[in-house]
């Protein structure tokens, strides 16, 4: 191969290079026909790639256009999202707000609802055709009523006042009367006395005692009429069964007398000196009557024992038998009258509250009672004390203090009738010291079970019986010792029997000194240690 070749492009080495755009071509005429020919035979492909280039052109110039459109579109819907997120914030404070209050809404709406079936009740039907449906009824309309007045700024509640009192003004035209009819037998002449008390305050009075509470909310004058109407019956039944009771007892208290013999005055008649030992056994049997308890002193005596007319029955027992028969009549009342009348003043109870009693004591029947709850008794045919009924009580209690002025107007001519036969009792004759100590301390007994079993306005009564027998037993006791000084006097040579010769005989001694030992275990066995110093005080 030569160092030499021929210079690019066809040109020979005397030709000198041109750099392209330096300045007028100095090719030659045949190398610019030649590129002339090249360039047309590339034209088309120069005009392809001219309309590629414009289109590329058109295109870029599209796809900035739909990018510009998509970028502001997207700005738009960046918008409406943000303002769905606030939105989505906004509803859910809302529901979270709904929330809130949607459990005192539902408490607002349950309270001021009327079932239809409670205004169907109070609108069609009264409580002699279905009692239980009305007791339901009652409860559920006491609460609406203490459910919109305590809601008294609710428009709701506003407009529901109209509907509601009219149901409560149709509910206190119904109770009075239905319940005054409960108490009818209580005021027949025929059938009063023999109409069990105790089943008509606990089966009935009791079991309607919301009735008689609700009258007492919502209208204190109907409430008042039923209660005059039940204190009128109940102090005609208590009146009529004690002046009975007591007027039996009093017939057969008459049939024996007792006559006060000093320990010291011994008469010498040997007949009445042999009747000593038999009288100091008699008044050893009868320290039992000093106990209520049923199997020491047994059953209390009834009225038809009157009928016996050889039937004799030492004092004690018939004061036993009327303290008895007065204690748990008493008690029973005065417990029934604090649960029916003192508890209506208590506040609106709730509707699952059922106080529906199943027993209580049988008035003038001389039973007893039986507390398991607050008051909640149960009397046989015979007076047990050991059973009694007890109730909780405070007598600063503004209701108590009510329930008291209603068994005064119910037991108050009761206690007349045994008053008068207390005062028959001991006066102008009483009975011998022994059984008025026997007395006092029966007396004593029935004061404690009494203030047990919460007997309030039963114990001034009883007191003013302790208080009227202790100086007559004093004066009694007085009047022994004065008999025993007469008879020292006597024995000394001292008086009249000293002046006529007159001494004081063995025999009379022995019988002085059996009834003296008798008189003072008898006081012995009914003291109490406290007492003792009042009681040998001479």
């Amino acid at each position: 191969m030569s160092l030499t070749s021929d210079p690019p492009n066809g040109h020979t080495a005397e030709e000198p290079l041109e750099t392209p755009g330096a300045g007028p071509s100095r090719l030659s005429i045949q190398g610019e026909e030649e590129d002339r020919e090249l360039f047309l035979r590339r034209r088309k492909d120069y005009l392809d790639l001219d309309s590629s280039v414009q289109s590329s052109n058109e295109l870029l110039s599209s796809l900035a256009s739909y990018l510009s459109t998509f970028q502001n579109d997207l700005s738009a819907v960046s918008g409406q999202v943000a303002d769905l997120q606030q939105r989505s914030a906004d509803i859910e404070s809302q529901l979270k707000g709904r929330k809130t209050i949607l459990p005192p809404l539902n408490a607002l709406l349950a309270d001021i609802t009327l079932p239809p079936a409670l205004v169907l009740t109070l609108r069609d039907t009264q409580p002699s055709q279905n009692p239980e449906l009305w007791l339901s009824a009652i409860a559920q309309l006491d609460e609406k009523i203490h459910a919109v007045r305590s809601r008294g700024k609710v428009r709701a509640a506003k407009e529901m006042e109209s509907v509601i009192d009219g149901l409560r003004l149709k509910a206190l035209t119904q109770l009075p009367p239905f319940l005054l009819s409960l108490i009818r037998p209580l005021r027949s002449p025929s059938t009063g006395l023999s109409t069990n008390l105790a089943v008509l305050q606990t089966s009935l009075l009791l079991k309607y005692q919301s009735f008689y509470a609700f009258l007492f909310r919502q209208s204190p004058r109907l409430a008042k009429q039923v209660e005059r109407g039940y204190v009128n019956a109940a102090r005609s039944y208590y009146e009529t069964g004690m002046r009975r009771y007591a007027r039996a007892l009093g017939a057969i208290k008459a049939r024996t007398t007792e006559k006060l013999d000093l320990i010291g005055v011994v008469s010498s008649d040997p007949a009445v000196m042999a009747k000593t030992q038999e009288g100091v056994k008699q008044a050893y049997d009868r320290l039992k009557y000093a106990d209520l308890d049923e199997a020491e002193a047994g059953q209390v005596v009834l009225a038809y024992m009157t009928d016996d007319k050889d039937l004799r029955i030492p004092v004690e027992s018939l004061f036993r038998s009327l303290s008895l028969v007065l204690l748990d009549n008493a008690s029973a009342e005065f417990t029934f009258i604090v649960r029916f009348f003192a508890r209506s003043m208590q506040p609106v109870p709730s509707r699952s509250q059922a106080d529906t009693p199943t027993s209580a004591p049988t008035p003038l029947s001389g039973g007893a009672s039986d507390a398991t709850s607050d008051v909640e008794a149960l009397r046989g045919g015979t007076p047990t004390p050991k059973r009694r009924g007890t109730i909780v009580v405070d007598s600063s209690d503004e209701s108590l203090k009510d329930a008291q002025r209603i068994f005064h107007e119910v037991f108050d001519p009761a206690l007349e009738y045994c008053t008068q036969f207390f005062q028959s009792v001991i006066t102008p004759s009483p009975p011998p010291a022994i059984p008025l100590l026997s007395l006092i301390r029966l007396n004593d007994q029935i004061i404690s079970t009494a203030d047990t079993r919460g007997c309030l306005p039963l114990l001034p009564f009883l007191q003013a019986q302790k208080l009227a027998m202790w100086p007559i037993y004093r004066k009694e006791m007085d009047g022994h010792v004065d008999s025993l000084k007469k008879l020292a006097d006597d024995a000394e040579g001292k008086g009249l029997a000293g002046f006529v010769g007159k001494g004081v005989k063995d025999g009379s001694v022995r019988v002085v000194a059996s009834r003296y030992a008798a008189l003072f275990s008898c006081v012995t066995a009914l003291s109490e240690e406290a007492e003792e110093a009042m009681i040998f005080s001479r």
